[in-house]
């Protein structure tokens, strides 16, 4: 509800109004007997009259709390909604907020404690890690003694290109081969011949590698050959000599 200051003043008016009201009336009754009455003679000083009493504060009081109750109370209706108002200045730039702090490393202690470092240097301890079961992590069972070799032994086939490895431990032996790998020479090759991969064969001048196991010819149209060294050509042919007799000796003079 909204206060309305001039219909305030306006019932307090009224009100005090009709409260004075009845008093201005008496007034105005006493006023029009002593005009009825015969004008007087004079005569003889009267008595003295007695002394009035004093107003009663009270009573003025409740006149006033009574004229107040009986002022109308109005309901205002609710007035529309305000405008938004334009928009302020801009503000200045706050000051430049301090860099966060992250996480740069994290490790376990030998007593168990989740130890992390930060970006700023700061290491931080949270305590013992805990395990899924809610307790404590404990140290595992020690692992079985391992099983030392007896023998190991390691050579070379020529006639496979392999190495092999025999190794023997608690009364069991292990082999092993695999390719030495590298180029190895197989010769000349012929008809019939069966290169192995990584051999380095002479066929028509040039030096052939296999490159997988093949009975294949050497050549370049094949996927089973590349050429190492192509075959040179052959030089010019020289001038031709004199024939092969001995020249005359040559005669030097006083000899016969």
């Amino acid at each position: 509800m909204s206060f309305d200051p001039e219909l305030f003043g306006q019932a307090m008016g009224d009100a005090i109004i009709k409260a004075v009201q009845p008093l201005k009336d008496e007034i105005a009754r006493l006023k029009a007997q002593l005009a009825e009455l015969p004008q007087p003679i004079a005569g003889k000083d009267g008595v003295d009259g007695r002394d009035g009493k004093d107003c009663d504060m009270e009573v003025v009081k409740q006149m006033i709390a009574d004229a107040v109750n009986s002022i109308p109370v109005v309901h205002g209706k609710d007035g529309a909604d305000g405008k938004d108002g334009e928009p302020g200045a801009k503000g200045e730039d706050g000051q430049k907020g301090a860099d966060g702090v992250g996480m740069a490393g994290a490790m376990i202690d030998r007593d168990g404690a989740l130890l992390l470092t930060m970006t700023n240097g700061e290491v931080k301890n949270l305590g013992p890690v805990v395990g899924s079961n809610g307790r404590d992590g404990r140290d595992g069972k020690n692992g079985a003694d391992g099983i030392g070799l007896d023998a190991f032994e390691m050579e070379y086939l020529d006639e496979t290109h392999e190495v092999r490895i025999k190794a023997s431990c608690a009364g069991r032996v292990k082999e092993v081969r695999y390719p030495a790998g590298g180029i190895r020479p197989g010769g000349y090759w012929r008809d019939g011949t069966k290169a192995k991969a990584g051999e380095a064969w002479v066929h028509d001048g040039s030096l052939w590698i296999a490159k997988k196991d093949t009975p294949a010819k050497p050549e370049s149209a094949g996927d089973d050959w590349v050429i190492a060294a192509r075959k040179g050509r052959d030089g010019e042919r020289g001038p031709k000599g004199k024939d092969a007799t001995p020249e005359a000796p040559i005669k030097l003079k006083g000899q016969a």
